[in-house]
């Protein structure tokens, strides 16, 4: 501590050349005794003997002038950064931290002798943000020369000149990834894909050249992203590797793209679609066999319809296909097969496509279809599809007689060669549906249109498992593959697994259609309603559904045992969910085909041709008289005079069908 430090030697004199004004330096440079003259022909022409040449040139020079005369001035005990920042200080009476163009003249005028106060202040505008100059950040650049090295043999005053002032290797990455990830990953896989085409050898490494020129190409100025040439360098000198001077390993520069370690929500839906594709637990898949179990039609911007299925498949199998070879190389030998490290390493690149967890983990949920995984509570009926088992071998009664089944057939046990039919199979879910009552019936359409999550009007044997399971419904294998052989289709494309089954011809199936008569009396009803059944833009308003509905003359409600209110509540909720799940009831208005849509639910849950007439006529003015009553008061509103009439429908189903009394006597009720 006692020693003396060991005192810098001054320059030798002449050394900055800041005393006189030789040829090579600025004329800027030069001593006062320079003639005004000479000084303002100086400012408009640039030195043609420039040491480094061009205006950035002149002004690195300049500032080893200033940087030469500041040295001569530093103390022992002090280095050139914190005696500027001490001189700039003192003249920041503020203590803010910042100073601008006025005080920093003030502060410098000892060291900028001979030069022009415009070429101070570019060496300002160097330096300083919008007017102000954080002097603790200018001293250490001005010292180290951090930004005569940035700037050198660049354009004076260019945007790319201002931009490498400030931009560091780490800020120019930040804003490469920014841009190149925002494209997608065929764009990010697509730089991967160039430095493999320039490394043939499979060293894994690139010079200088190769480096500047995928940069140029891929950062261009046209693409928004422009990386300038020095920006470049900088970026290449950051990851030049020490043992191998003049060399970058494009690995550890494409590090910095990647999602490297992936979040452990990320990884665990990579891992989890990874466990799905190797069903037989050997670490490696075949690359058909994933491009065979990607489901695009499930991918959240197919539903949406922003994309086609096709465009997001090949997007997946192209660039998972040029991952896969960037990693391997140009001399690897060629294999099918996918290892689980080649298979996380495609998802690194992909995983920084996307900046919110929620959304990598929903596609990938989707698209491997991870929420299809092997559930026992959805495949628990394949205990139901078993045959009679421990059925004795049938022998003879007597001489000409066979014993009879030991066995009865149901729905756990039953003949091994007896014959499904989908009529009956159907039939027992409808009829197990209509005990349930309305609001289950339309609960199941709602169920199964739930299961369709990509809206391609098609399920899957998972998906239609689930729905069945949602909504109450068991069936057999026997009884599920009838179902799928009346309403399947082949897949196709390859990319879907398994047979599928076709959602509206299912639906309809299982609501056994209308029959003539009730689609008459459906008609019928449409067209009291005001509207044409005929005419597809023909349409009514909720409101006029509202109005017309005859709750108080449903048979319950008549009895007593049903309130009018509940009635009326079930029927608005049941349709409008129905339109609802359908897409149904454009602009807001009720078309024939919504109406007919409804009730042939409402048919499928009434099995008696009689009750459904019944309540057609009660719950809707379809009958002779209410046609005439309408007509009559619609003549009669047109008059602005009263009509003489008889009570509507509404006002005499809502009489109480017994006289107040001591005894309770039954009133003649109406036909």
């Amino acid at each position: 501590r006692d020693a003396a430090p060991e005192r810098r030697a001054p320059p030798p004199e002449g050394a900055y050349r800041f005393q006189g004004a030789p040829a090579d330096l600025p004329a800027a440079a030069r001593s006062s005794a320079e003639s005004p003259q000479a000084m303002a022909s100086r400012c408009n022409a640039s030195d043609a003997g420039s040491r480094l040449g061009g205006p950035e040139a002149e002004l690195n020079q300049l500032e080893e002038v200033i940087l030469g005369k500041v040295q001569q001035r530093v103390p022992s005990r002090m280095s050139e950064d914190t005696f500027i920042m001490k001189t700039c200080r003192f003249h920041d009476l503020g203590d803010t931290g910042f100073i601008d163009l006025r005080q920093f003249q003030r502060a410098f005028v000892p060291f900028t002798t001979g030069i022009a106060d415009q070429d101070v202040k570019m060496i300002f505008d160097r330096y300083a943000r919008d007017g102000a100059l954080q002097y603790k950040l200018f001293a250490a650049d001005f010292a180290r020369g951090t930004v005569r090295e940035r700037c050198a043999g660049m354009p004076l005053g260019s945007e790319a000149a201002t931009d490498q002032q400030w931009e560091g290797p780490e800020e120019v990455l930040l804003r490469m990834k920014a841009f190149i990830c925002g494209q997608g990953p065929r764009a990010l896989i697509g730089l991967a894909s160039a430095f493999r085409e320039q490394d043939p050898e499979n060293a894994r490494a690139v010079g200088p050249d190769e480096f500047q020129g995928i940069i140029s190409e891929v950062f261009a100025s046209e693409t928004g992203c422009l990386v300038h040439e020095v920006q470049v360098g900088h970026l290449f000198q950051f990851f030049q590797q020490p043992f191998c001077p003049g060399q970058i390993a494009y690995d550890d520069f494409l590090q910095a793209f990647k999602d490297d370690p992936l979040p452990p929500d990320r990884r665990e839906v990579v891992r989890g679609s990874f466990r799905r594709l190797d069903s037989d637990s050997e670490g490696l898949v075949d690359v058909n066999k994933i491009m065979r179990m990607y489901n695009s039609a499930r991918h959240p911007q197919v539903c949406d319809g922003s994309r086609q299925a096709d465009e997001v498949f090949d997007e997946f199998a192209d660039t998972f296909r040029d991952c896969i070879a960037y990693r391997r190389g140009q001399r690897s030998y060629p294999t099918n097969l996918i290892a689980w490290e080649e298979y996380e390493d495609y998802w690194k690149f992909a995983s920084s496509c996307f900046d919110s967890d929620v959304l990598f983990c929903s596609i990938m949920q989707r698209v491997w279809d991870l929420d299809k995984a092997p559930n026992s509570s959805i495949e628990s009926r394949a205990s139901l599809a078993r045959p009679a088992a421990g059925l004795p071998a049938k022998s003879r009664a007597g001489l000409h007689h066979w014993q009879s089944d030991t066995l009865p057939s149901s729905v756990t046990h039953n003949t091994v060669n007896a014959p499904v039919q989908i009529g009956d199979v159907l039939a027992r879910v409808r009829g197990n549906i209509a005990t349930r009552g309305m609001r289950a019936a339309v609960d199941v359409v709602k169920n199964f249109y739930a299961a369709d999550d990509d809206v391609d009007d098609l399920l899957d044997v998972y998906e239609f498992r689930k729905a069945c399971q949602q909504s109450g419904i068991t069936l057999r294998e026997v009884e599920e593959q009838a179902c799928f052989d009346a309403c399947g289709v082949d897949p196709t494309g390859g990319q879907r697994r398994g047979r599928l089954l076709h959602l509206q011809r299912f639906l309809r199936m299982l609501h056994g259609g209308l029959s003539e008569a009730r689609r008459d009396l459906v008609e019928r009803a449409f067209r009291a309603l005001g509207g044409d059944p005929n005419d597809q833009a023909s349409a009514i308003s909720p409101a006029t559904l509202k109005q017309h509905f005859c709750a108080e003359a449903h048979p319950l409600v008549a009895k007593g045992e049903l309130d009018a209110g509940l009635l009326l509540g079930e029927f608005l909720d049941t349709f409008s969910l129905l339109a609802h799940v359908r897409g149904g009831c454009e602009g807001g208005q009720v078309a024939f085909s919504d109406f007919l849509a409804f009730y042939e639910v409402v048919s499928s849950t009434i099995e008696s041709d009689v009750l459904f007439d019944l309540l057609m006529h009660r719950l809707w003015p379809i009958d002779a008289q209410t046609l005439a009553d309408q007509r009559e008061a619609e003549t009669f509103r047109a008059r602005d005079a009263s009509p003489p009439r008889s009570p509507s429908k509404r006002e005499r189903w809502a009489a109480p069908v017994y006289d107040a009394g001591d005894q309770a006597v039954p009133r003649q009720r109406p036909p």
